[in-house]
């Protein structure tokens, strides 16, 4: 009890780890704004299958074994009451439990004695917490519990794929290195279907080409993704990263798309 006291005291008070200090709640979308918590379905294709690993391996744990072989996070889980009824909760951190005290000494029968040994250190920081079905981010070391580089490295494979068919480009090679480097893969979690449904129309390749400055090819019927920065514009229109701003009527670039709150 006393580090679930100092677990609130951290997070309901004034310090840099205040929960006052985040923005919004949102579904996770691929962007990294670190006063956003994002949240996932434990079903989503992200995060399913490393969940039910997860919820296996939590749900019948060794307690055989050495403890000090488990060194990357730790689990607090029990219960809430939502709305009269009890809530699964699970807590998990994602810094290491196990640290090994070096230089550091304790008294025994007069006399400083060094104590070099393994410890278990629960730190008051939360990673991720799951209510029920729901999954929520509070940091982004919390990513890794699910492993979630593969998952979106994954979505973006399978997009570039829906990409190449719909054959609204040329200079498929460049576009692929390009949309599998850096940032871009993460940013196909937000990939907009419609969008891509859309550019199958060859009017409107032409009227977002010219909105987003996209070079066409000699037919000016498919994105040159071979031009520089093309690759990367098409990756951004399609991922809900470029819009059109409603009064000035240029495109911007944006963190993230989501409707508009009436």
């Amino acid at each position: 009890m006393d580090l679930l006291d100092e677990i609130s005291k951290v997070y309901l008070g004034n310090g840099k780890k205040a929960i006052s200090l985040y923005q919004e709640v949102r579904e996770y979308d691929g962007t990294t704004d670190s006063r956003t918590i994002y949240k996932l379905n434990t079903d989503s294709e992200l995060i399913n299958a490393e969940f039910n690993t997860f919820l296996a391996s939590t749900a019948t744990p060794n307690t055989e074994e050495d403890p000090f072989n488990y060194k990357s996070a730790y689990l607090i889980k029990g219960q809430i009451s939502v709305g009269g009824s009890d809530v699964a909760i699970k807590m998990i951190s994602m810094q290491t439990p196990v640290t090994t005290l070096k230089n550091k000494y304790w008294f025994n029968k007069g006399k400083f004695e060094e104590y070099p040994h393994r410890v278990l250190s629960l730190r008051p920081t939360i990673d991720v917490i799951i209510v029920d079905t729901t999954v929520y981010f509070l940091t982004f070391a919390g990513e890794n519990l699910f492993n979630m580089e593969r998952a979106y490295k994954k979505e973006c494979a399978n997009r570039i794929q829906e990409i190449e068919s719909a054959d609204i480009l040329i200079g498929m090679d460049n576009f692929r290195r390009v949309a599998e480097t850096g940032h871009n893969p993460r940013r196909f979690v937000s990939f907009n279907q419609k969008k891509l449904n859309a550019l199958k129309k060859k009017s409107v390749i032409k009227q977002v080409a010219k909105q987003f400055s996209i070079p066409l090819d000699e037919t000016e019927t498919k994105f040159d993704a071979t031009a520089e920065g093309a690759a990367e514009k098409i990756v951004k229109f399609l991922c809900n990263k470029g819009m059109i701003d409603p009064i000035e009527k240029i495109a911007v670039e944006v963190d993230s798309a989501r409707q508009w709150q009436k």
